[in-house]
C-alpha cells in the first residue's frame, strides 16, 4: 500500500503544485495544495529527486482556499486553480515566477524585489475566453481531457467560456448536420468574433472533406443563430471554408483594442489565426507594452512573432517603422490587411520564421531600437544569437512559459543585456498558467 504522509506545504512551484518535505528533506509535490496548509497525502509516483503525491485531506486550510464552482473540477484537466480565491491567484502565480527566477540565478533577491512589479490581475475571473477547443470522442461527444489521461469528460458548458459560446455548445447535439461533422472530427474550436457577436466553428477533420461534409457544414451554419461560418481543417491539407457564412457579412473575426490616449485599433483576422483567448486582459497587456516600450517617432521596431499584428499595429502608431514577421500565412495576410485598413504605411509584414527573419535583417543591414519577442511555449533559443547580432537598445519578451523564459533570458543577460523590469500577467485565471512580460536594456557589447 502506498505510504501516506502529513505535510506542511511551503510554497507553490511550476505547474501550480504544492511543495512539502519529509523529515529527511525529500521533496513531495502535491496538486491542489496551497502554501501554509497542512495536508494528508498519498505517494503515487517516485521520481529521481522527489515524490508525486495525491491530496487526501486538508488538515489546516489556507485562507486563500475556496470551493471550486465547476462540477468537473478535479476531473477536467483545465481549470486546476479553482480552489484558489480569485483575489489571490495573481499573487500566488507571481510568487511561482519569483521562485523560478531566483532558482535560475538571473537576479538576486534584492534585484528581483526592485524589478518585479505587482502582477497584472485579470479584469474577469470567469466567462473570459472568446475561444475554446474541445476534444471529440468516438461517440461524437465534445469535452475536455480527463486529468493525466486521453479520455474525454463530455461537457456542454465551460465556466471560462463567454456566454455566447456556452449557448452554442449546449445546442450542438440538437442538429443532425453538426452531429455528422462531429463524428468525423478529432476536435472542435469555437471562436467568438466580439464586435459582430458571430461565432465560427472549426472542425479538425480526420480526412479530406467530401461533398456530403461540405453540404452538412453549409446547412449546419445556416441552422445555427449568430454563426459566421464553419471551417473544416485537415492536418497537412489546410482549411476548407468557411461554409454557410452570411453572404452580406465578412468571413473574418473582428475585435477592437482601446489604447491609452484615446487611440483605437480594429483587427480583422481569419479563423484559425492565433488570437489571445482573454481579450480584456490582452487589451491591458497591449497598453502595458506601449508604456514600457515608450517608442519615439524616430525609432524602428522589429516584432519577430507578430501574428495578426496584435502588438505591431499599436506600436506603429508611435514608431517611425515597425516590421513584423511570422511563419503563418493567414496571420501575415491578416496583419497586412489590418495595417492597410488602418492606413499605417509605416508597418510592414513578412512571412519568415524568427531566426530567418533576424538573419535577413542582418543581411540587409537593418537596425532596430526595439525587438519584440512573443514566442510559443518552446521559447526562441535558436533565434537569440541573431537577435544579439542585431544589437537592439531594448528587448521586450512576452512569454507563456517561465522555464523557457528563464533559459532565454539567461542567454540575453550573459551577452550584454540587463533585465530592467518584469511582471506576471494573469492571462488565464482559474489555471496555473503564467504569462510574463520582461523588458531588457543593452548595457554592454557581448
Amino acid at each position: 500500500m502506498p505510504p501516506r504522509y502529513r505535510l506542511h506545504i511551503e510554497k507553490l512551484v511550476m505547474g501550480g503544485l504544492g511543495l512539502g518535505r519529509l523529515p529527511d528533506g525529500l521533496v513531495i509535490l502535491v496538486p491542489q495544495a496551497l502554501p501554509g496548509e497542512t495536508v494528508l497525502v498519498k505517494a503515487v509516483k517516485k521520481k529521481k529527486t522527489y515524490l508525486e503525491a495525491r491530496l487526501l485531506d486538508i488538515l489546516k486550510p489556507s485562507p486563500s482556499r475556496v470551493s471550486p464552482p465547476c462540477p468537473l473540477y478535479g476531473r477536467c484537466g483545465g481549470c486546476d486553480f479553482q480552489h484558489v480565491s480569485p483575489a489571490d491567484q495573481a499573487q500566488l502565480k507571481s510568487a511561482v515566477l519569483t521562485d523560478q527566477l531566483l532558482r535560475s540565478h538571473l537576479l538576486t533577491e534584492g534585484e528581483l524585489a526592485a524589478k518585479l512589479t505587482d502582477p497584472l490581475a485579470a479584469p474577469f475571473f470567469f466567462n473570459y475566453r472568446q475561444r475554446i477547443r474541445l476534444q471529440i470522442n468516438s461517440k461524437g461527444e465534445c469535452g475536455f481531457l480527463l486529468r493525466h489521461s486521453h479520455r474525454i469528460v463530455p461537457t456542454n458548458h465551460c465556466l471560462l467560456a463567454r456566454q455566447e459560446l456556452n449557448q452554442l455548445l449546449a445546442s450542438l447535439a440538437d442538429y443532425t448536420n453538426l452531429r455528422h461533422l462531429l463524428s468525423l472530427s478529432s476536435s472542435l474550436e469555437l471562436l467568438l468574433s466580439p464586435e459582430g457577436k458571430r461565432i465560427f466553428l472549426i472542425f479538425h477533420f480526420l480526412r479530406k472533406p467530401r461533398s456530403t461534409d461540405i453540404k452538412a457544414a453549409g446547412e449546419g451554419a445556416v441552422e445555427l443563430k449568430n454563426v459566421g461560418g464553419i471551417v473544416l481543417q485537415v492536418e497537412g491539407r489546410g482549411s476548407f471554408g468557411p461554409f454557410g457564412a452570411d453572404q452580406d457579412a465578412s468571413p473574418l473575426l473582428n475585435l477592437q483594442l482601446k489604447l491609452e490616449g484615446g487611440h483605437k485599433i480594429y483587427f480583422r483576422f481569419e479563423p484559425g489565426v492565433f488570437c489571445q483567448v482573454n481579450l480584456a486582459q490582452n487589451e491591458q497587456l497591449v497598453n502595458l507594452l506601449l508604456d514600457w516600450a515608450a517608442v519615439q517617432k524616430n525609432e524602428r521596431v522589429l516584432d519577430l512573432f507578430c501574428g495578426m499584428g496584435n502588438f505591431s499595429l499599436p506600436l506603429a502608431i508611435f514608431a517611425r517603422e515597425v516590421l513584423g514577421m511570422d511563419l503563418q500565412r493567414a496571420a501575415i495576410r491578416s496583419a497586412a490587411a489590418n495595417a492597410g485598413e488602418f492606413r499605417l504605411k509605416n508597418c510592414r509584414f513578412e512571412r519568415l520564421a524568427a531566426i530567418e527573419g533576424a538573419k535577413q535583417c542582418l543581411a540587409r543591414q537593418q537596425r532596430f531600437d526595439l525587438v519584440l519577442l512573443d514566442p510559443p511555449r518552446a521559447g526562441c533559443r535558436a533565434a537569440i544569437p541573431a537577435i544579439l547580432d542585431l544589437s537592439p537598445a531594448r528587448i521586450i519578451y512576452i512569454s507563456c512559459d517561465p522555464a523557457t523564459l528563464c533559459r532565454d533570458l539567461g542567454m540575453l543577460t550573459d551577452n550584454g543585456y540587463q533585465i530592467k523590469r518584469i511582471k506576471m500577467v494573469d492571462m488565464f485565471p482559474q489555471t496555473h498558467h503564467i504569462e510574463t512580460i520582461t523588458m531588457l536594456i543593452k548595457v554592454s557589447s557581448p
